[in-house]
């Protein structure tokens, strides 16, 4: 009989956004063979209420809406997560009787989840993925929240060593923390065909934030278009600066050279890759960015940024260059060092291999069996 593991976590595809944190749903599902998996997704009351009629509850995944003060009061937030989940589904999770408890994200999902694991008996695993310690780890109160959770924890999953580096200095012990990288479907990146650009272009796929290094690159962009009269520099991914990126790039003169093409299907980013000169994410902040390993799988060159555990996965003398975040005119310069340099994309490729999903769910199963 398969042991009973249920899941919580907000970075799973919502009926509104199906594309959202596509690499955990890839994670979890290659557990099925191994357990009875079951989903519980805390959803913002806001929005809980403008789409509550997009939800479809059933016994194996569950979206529960998440009461808390907006902005205010943040150390409070796992307990709002833990009333609200023991509110709306505590009847639903005692049914299904749980061998293991898993939150993905450190705070507040992993806080509550541990109390909730004291409450229902059963073992509890977290995972952390960049910002949920990049950014809470700096308060306090939230740290020493994720430091109780912790101990309370049979073992924790960080995507980067760099990560682990960060729970040790904030008091998690380090023999409860494994490092297990995400993985990539090679067979969906590494075969990919041509997209239907039909420019040269450099690409940047993910949500539009300023933390994204968008508006770096917009800028390094514009500074070497005249050299390299060629490319164009496409954005892939939702968000709220969409339209700032257009006016910025009317106001640099090359609005004929930048294209935002918003959300788009997770089945379309092999063919954007594969095609693109370079794919390029300057962040300020990452844990280890799936897109970094997708683009790596497709043999496309990254231009990235010194931050989390990205220089632990991109090897610049095969895949690409990083730089420093936060600085358009090192963007520009690495722009010009990737487009002036012949890559190889069988190389970029091999070196991808390591991060794969059969991998990552050899160690992650073992992780749950031997604690």
């Amino acid at each position: 009989m398969k042991k009973k593991l249920t899941i919580i976590t907000n970075l799973y595809p919502l009926p509104w956004e199906p594309n959202r944190a596509i690499f955990n749903k890839q994670q979890f599902e290659q557990l099925d063979d191994q357990y009875d998996r079951y989903m519980l997704i805390p959803v913002a009351f806001g929005d809980w209420f403008r789409k509550k009629k997009l939800f479809k509850q059933s016994e194996s995944i569950r979206y529960v809406p998440y009461f808390y003060t907006p902005k205010v009061g943040r150390r409070f937030y796992s307990v709002s997560l833990f009333l609200s989940i023991l509110i709306h589904s505590g009847f639903w999770l005692k049914r299904k009787n749980n061998d293991i408890l898993f939150a993905s994200w450190a705070f507040p999902e992993a806080v509550a989840a541990s109390w909730l694991s004291k409450i229902y008996r059963s073992k509890f695993f977290f995972k952390v993925h960049g910002s949920d310690i990049n950014l809470h780890a700096k308060f306090p109160a939230r740290a020493k929240q994720i430091v109780s959770a912790s101990k309370n924890a049979s073992g924790i999953i960080s995507v980067s060593q760099d990560l682990k580096n960060k729970m040790i200095s904030i008091g998690v012990a380090a023999d409860k923390i494994a490092v297990i990288y995400n993985g990539v479907d090679h067979d969906k990146f590494g075969s990919a065909q041509s997209s239907d650009q039909k420019s040269a272009y450099i690409l940047f796929v993910g949500n539009l934030k300023k933390e994204k290094g968008i508006f770096e690159l917009l800028e390094g962009f514009s500074a070497i278009c005249k050299k390299f009269p060629q490319y164009k520099l496409i954005y892939a991914g939702p968000g709220v600066h969409k339209k700032t990126l257009e006016e910025r790039a009317l106001n640099l003169s090359i609005a004929n050279k930048v294209e935002v093409l918003g959300s788009i299907n997770h089945e379309q980013l092999p063919k954007l890759m594969a095609s693109a000169t370079v794919v390029a994410l300057p962040s300020y902040n990452e844990g280890v960015p799936n897109v970094i390993l997708e683009a790596m799988a497709s043999g496309t060159p990254v231009l990235t940024t010194d931050v989390g555990g990205i220089p632990e996965v991109v090897n610049e003398s095969i895949c690409g260059k990083i730089i420093p975040p936060r600085n358009a005119k090192e963007v520009a310069d690495g722009l010009k060092y990737i487009l002036h340099k012949e890559w190889s994309s069988e190389k970029i490729k091999a070196h991808s291999s390591f991060y794969s999903w059969e991998k990552n769910r050899s160690c992650l199963i073992k992780l749950l069996e031997t604690h």
